[in-house]
């Protein structure tokens, strides 16, 4: 069994989220139970970008 860093795993689950709510950011949020100023702040702090859609 692979052994990821927890920052691995959270980049991992936000990747997924946003595809799957086709990157609607207040939609991942509710789902994730998070405020949208935090979701916002993960997104940037991963690098993640709309380009990286899946």
């Amino acid at each position: 069994m692979e052994v990821k860093a927890l920052r691995e795993v959270e980049k991992d689950h936000l990747r997924a989220v946003l595809a799957q709510t086709s990157w609607d950011l207040e939609k991942a949020a509710r789902l994730l139970e998070v405020s949208l100023p935090f979701l916002k702040r993960k997104i940037t702090e991963h690098g993640l970008r709309t380009r990286d859609r899946q």
